[in-house]
Parts: C-alpha cells; sequence; structure tokens
C-alpha cells in the first residue's frame, strides 16, 4: 500500500514555498489555496488507505475529519468589512470580521426535527454562555521529540512530526442519535476550556490523539499546567473562504482544522461568558450597511495598533431605516436605540492589511510558534 506521503507526492503539482517565519503575519491567498488543497487531498488519500507513514505509538493517523454532518454555521465563515474604534470606513474598511454562519438567525431551541445549525445551540435548558457548557481541550505546552534528522515539507506533509497538536474531546456534528443537538461526544461548544499539560521532551511528537488517552495520562507522564477559557472555532475542511492562518488539532485520531479566535472573557460575577455587540446600521436611502464592533468587558489586546476590549463571542444589534449610518463610535446615544438579536456567533476581528483582502489576525496564532 502506497505511503500517505507517496500518494499525495504523486498528486500533488504545486511549486515548493518556504514556510513564514513570522507568526501571526498577514494571511496569504497562496497559503489558502494550498492548505485547501491539501486538505482535500487528504481527506479523499486517507479516508480511502487508512494508513500512515509516521511512527507513533499505536495512535495512528487516521486522516482528515468528515464534515458531511457539521452545523451548517462552520461550514462556510462570513467575511464582512467593518469599522470601529472610531475609524470610519470610507473606500476601505480598516477592519475585516470573520464569523460562523446563521448570526443573525434567532435562536431557536433544537430537536429531533429542528436541527443545530450554530456553534452556540440551545435545547431550551442548555445556555451555551454558561460556563459549565465549556468543552475540554487538551494543550500541548513544551517541546517533544521529532523524528530524527526530522524536516517538515508542507508541499507534502499534512501534519508536523516537531508538533503535538491540541486534542478535542468533540466536534461540531449533529448525528440521527443526538435529537438535533451538536456534538458527537456530549455537547459541542466552540467555547472551550483549554488544559494545558507539560510532559517531557522524550515524549513522540504527535503520539497522542486522542482526548481519552491524554487525559488517561495526566498525573503519569503528562502533567496539568493551568486553564483558560478560548474560543477555538473547528470549522469545514473544505472551507476555502477567507483566507485564515487555519490551525490543526486531533480528534479520536482524525485531523480538525480549526481557528483561534481568542480568550474569552468572563461578565462582571464570573457566572457566564462575556459577549461583544456587533452594531449593523442600514442606511435607508442607499442600503448600504456598515458594521461597528463595540466592546466587552474584560482585557485589552491590541488590534491594529488600537486598544479593543474583545470578546470573540459576537451578539448582534441592528438599526434599519436611518438616514446615514451613523459614525463608528459606540458612545453616541443612537446606538443605544438598536435593537439585540438573541443570536449568537464565534466572530474574529482582523486588520485588513490591502485591498486584496489580506489579513492580520492577532488571535489566530499558530501552535508553539508553528507558521
Amino acid at each position: 500500500m502506497p505511503t500517505q506521503v507517496q500518494t499525495v507526492q504523486s498528486a500533488s503539482k504545486q511549486p515548493q514555498r518556504q514556510a513564514s517565519a513570522q507568526v501571526g503575519v498577514a494571511t496569504s491567498y497562496r497559503r489558502r489555496a494550498f492548505l485547501s488543497g491539501v486538505l482535500a487531498l487528504g481527506t479523499a488519500v486517507l479516508a480511502s488507505t487508512g494508513c500512515s507513514p509516521y511512527p507513533d505509538d499505536g495512535e495512528f493517523l487516521a486522516g482528515i475529519v468528515f464534515a458531511g454532518n457539521f452545523v451548517t454555521g462552520v461550514s462556510q465563515l462570513d467575511r464582512t468589512p467593518a469599522v470601529g474604534r472610531g475609524l470610519g470606513v470610507g473606500n476601505f474598511a480598516p477592519y475585516t470580521l470573520i464569523a460562523t454562519k446563521n448570526g443573525a438567525a434567532t435562536a431557536t431551541a433544537v430537536s429531533s426535527t429542528t436541527k443545530a445549525s450554530s456553534p452556540f445551540w440551545t435545547d431550551g435548558k442548555r445556555d451555551p454562555l454558561v460556563k459549565a457548557a465549556a468543552q475540554p481541550v487538551i494543550f500541548f505546552d513544551g517541546s517533544c521529540a521529532a523524528p530524527r534528522n526530522y524536516r517538515f515539507d508542507e508541499r507534502l506533509d499534512l501534519i508536523r512530526q516537531d508538533r503535538q497538536y491540541p486534542i478535542f474531546s468533540d466536534i461540531p456534528e449533529v448525528l440521527t442519535a443526538n435529537a438535533g443537538k451538536a456534538g458527537r461526544a456530549s455537547g459541542y461548544s466552540a467555547v472551550v476550556e483549554v488544559i494545558h499539560v507539560s510532559a517531557s521532551g522524550d515524549l513522540p511528537c504527535q503520539s497522542i490523539k486522542r482526548f481519552d488517552t491524554a487525559t488517561g495520562r495526566l498525573g503519569q507522564d503528562l502533567t496539568e499546567v493551568r486553564r483558560e477559557y478560548r474560543l477555538l472555532q473547528i470549522i469545514d475542511p473544505a472551507n476555502a473562504s477567507p483566507p485564515l492562518p487555519v490551525q490543526l488539532g486531533f480528534f479520536n485520531q482524525l485531523v480538525v482544522p480549526y481557528v483561534d479566535m481568542g480568550p474569552v472573557p468572563l461578565t462582571a460575577d464570573g457566572s457566564k461568558f462575556a459577549t461583544m455587540p456587533l452594531y449593523k446600521a442600514t442606511d435607508k436611502l442607499k442600503a448600504t450597511q456598515v458594521t461597528v464592533f463595540g466592546t466587552a468587558q474584560e482585557a485589552a489586546p491590541m488590534v491594529g495598533g488600537k486598544p479593543l476590549v474583545y470578546s470573540p463571542i459576537c451578539m448582534e444589534y441592528t438599526l434599519s431605516g436611518v438616514d446615514a449610518v451613523p459614525p463608528p463610535d459606540v458612545t453616541l446615544p443612537i446606538y443605544a436605540t438598536f435593537k439585540a438579536s438573541t443570536a449568537l456567533s464565534s466572530c474574529l476581528v482582523c486588520k485588513t492589511v490591502d485591498v486584496d483582502g489580506n489579513l492580520d489576525c492577532p488571535f489566530a496564532r499558530s501552535q508553539l510558534g508553528m507558521p
């Protein structure tokens, strides 16, 4: 049986590109095209062969996750020009908002007849904003043991053997047995409690690919370091738009692509996750719409050199029929007249780098310096 590398090498015609040496730089369309092509090709190859050329300690690479049953909200991401912090749109929106679809839909309770379509779903009892709704993800800090004389080739290799990817406990899949709810193992949530663990540098890279295996080794050769809340949005492997620095993790030996949308702040009482309002105003004469991102409740990271109080969970507020869209200053009284939606979406604010649509996304980092 041919190995994955041999099969991909015979099929791939893409020219070699050097990996970027800088983490979090503006994303290029070439990277999008490459990633999309490799993921699509890798899906077909690995699904048909089920074999891996990489050494491991029993948990082989089983292929790329099949997204046919994923909730529709993560099958394609919305890309919306946005303004904020007093910066107007003019002919060039200084920011771009990346968000899961169906963000403007009402938060209808899911059932066997009404399937979950958003990563923020409810069955009438589940509140996606409470801390208990977050699912655990194992994240490996520090180094691991790569194969001897290993060198990553992004033209041919699906995964890196000098990193240990995060391991998810669930994916945004809707199964018949789940009565319309999202999740294969439990109640899927894009908001996760990241459990940072450390291991000795002798741990073979990518040797652990299952969540149960990782948790079963805590206190043995894995040690818990700390915990934090983040929004790690798993997406459809075939998603080719927008051009984002997609990262890779594992779920039950399957490779899953995801976008790191950043840390999730808590409300003042610490019981729930804070949301960031998105104000969408529509001009009644020109029917043009401008999106303005607002503020949440916690620490302020930097976006494009400007301080932004940020939450990767967005709640939409709308106002239609105005004579002209208001200035992008959410402290103005007119913003108090916007109507709140009950819908939630995963959102990522990126700086728009140029007219070609290249982006600089501060939170969409790769693991441990991976380009």
